[in-house]
């Protein structure tokens, strides 16, 4: 038995440690690799056995995958990409799709700090939760830490960072360009998982850096994966399953629900639908850009014709939503402007006319008991009615500026992220 004042010696020196290691969490650099078997090989247990397959496994383990996502060695014209896959809902892999870009070319961490390092930027915990919010911070920073941080960025692409950010070619004409909604970026050190989910708007997610897989289901098996509506009339959801540790005996069903996967390496894209669900997970320093977009349910080939269009940066496109350096908000994931209109031009039933009355009506059913309540109905009508008339006729809606529908998108919808100069705890 040590004596007593070796033991507290001991005692205090193995306390000096534990405070040390608390101190220095963030000393070791995250694991870098990127040889991770996907899609993952699922077992069938030998003999008889009352534990399902795949139970307490990450998602995926529970049923082999149908196949792999349709995958094209080149983009498809505007209309193909339409008519095959946007207007029936099906992803698509397009392999080696924006190699041409600058970011794919030069996105090394050294650039990014020498060239946007003073932008801000949306970061949020590497293990997704829907409950938290994101935080603000400068490039730099996070650069300076994210390969010892559990830390990512996913952000609206400040607009400085556009000209060096190649637009798929099927986005470059019709319904596509027009109703191009935002881009985002990602940034990690990898070890990223996302939550079971689904987006309103259907997009093009690129990688540029690192390897991403994904997971992907049909929105038809929705109930059979607990999924849950996000923000009302936000239309996207997400799944409270634990997808590094499925629960087969408490959600039985996913065994059943069939998938599809695709792996994504520097400069593949993948098309998702929007609502379609999908779960993905990152390796390696990842870096990627997402182009929101919406149809409208129909599709427009002006301005398409036979051209198979030369290279064109996001700089020369319009966005609906951007990021200026020096905006107090970063506006991400507020409703699509368009979509909005058209509920406008809805509301006018035939007649011609959206009377304020007939929108009061309309508006406090978006209320909702479980979210924070809308702002005064007055107050948000005298946005669109700026001449306070008491209605809006068909033409206004249809020719109304973009900004007025954004101020008003603004005003029923909080910010996303904290505003500039706000800090919070990671």
């Amino acid at each position: 038995m040590l004596p007593k004042m070796a033991t507290y010696v001991l005692l205090f020196s193995l306390l000096g440690f534990c405070f040390h290691v608390s101190l220095s969490r963030d000393s070791f650099p995250k694991d870098q690799r990127m040889d991770i078997e996907f899609p993952p090989l699922v077992k069938k247990p030998i003999g008889e056995t009352a534990i399902p397959v795949g139970h307490l496994r990450p998602l995926g383990y529970q049923r082999k995958p149908d196949g792999k996502v349709k995958e094209y060695k080149e983009v498809l014209p505007a209309k193909q990409f339409w008519e095959d896959h946007v207007s029936k809902a099906r992803p698509l892999v397009f392999r080696q799709a924006v190699i041409q870009s600058n970011a794919f070319i030069n996105f090394n961490d050294g650039y990014l700090k020498t060239n946007y390092g003073d932008l801000d930027v949306l970061i949020e915990k590497k293990v997704e939760n829907r409950a938290t919010s994101p935080q603000r911070m400068k490039l730099s920073q996070f650069l300076d830490n994210y390969h010892r941080e559990d830390w990512y960025i996913v952000t609206v692409l400040p607009d400085d960072m556009r000209k060096d950010i190649q637009v798929p070619k099927c986005l470059l004409c019709g319904t596509f360009k027009k109703y191009l909604q935002e881009c985002n970026f990602w940034m990690s050190s990898g070890g990223t998982a996302s939550v079971l989910h689904y987006d309103a708007d259907d997009n093009i997610h690129c990688l540029l850096d690192g390897r991403k897989d994904f997971i992907m289901i049909h929105q038809k098996y929705a109930e059979q994966l607990d999924m849950l509506e996000g923000k009302k009339w936000s239309g996207s959801g997400f799944s409270e399953l634990d997808v590094d540790m499925i629960n087969v005996f408490k959600n039985p069903e996913i065994s059943k629900v069939p998938w599809t996967w695709a792996t994504l390496w520097p400069g593949d894209c993948v098309y998702i639908p929007a609502e379609y669900i999908h779960q993905v997970r990152s390796y390696g320093r990842s870096v990627a850009t997402t182009y929101l977009f919406t149809t409208d349910g129909e599709f427009s080939d002006e301005g398409c014709g036979n051209s198979t269009f030369n290279y064109t940066s996001l700089a020369d496109v319009d966005l609906m939503w951007t990021h200026k350096k020096g905006d107090k908000t970063i506006d991400m994931g507020f409703m699509n402007i368009e979509m909005l209109r058209k509920g406008l031009v809805f509301g006018t039933k035939g007649s011609g006319k959206l009377h304020k009355e007939a929108y009061a009506e309309h508006y406090y059913d978006m209320e909702d008991k479980d979210d924070e309540p809308l702002p005064p109905f007055d107050s948000t009508w005298a946005i669109l009615d700026r001449e306070n008339k008491g209605y809006l006729t068909l033409d206004e809606i249809r020719t109304m500026d973009k900004e007025v529908l954004k101020a008003f998108a603004r005003h029923i919808d909080p910010p996303h992220g904290p505003l500039s100069g706000e800090h919070d705890e990671l």
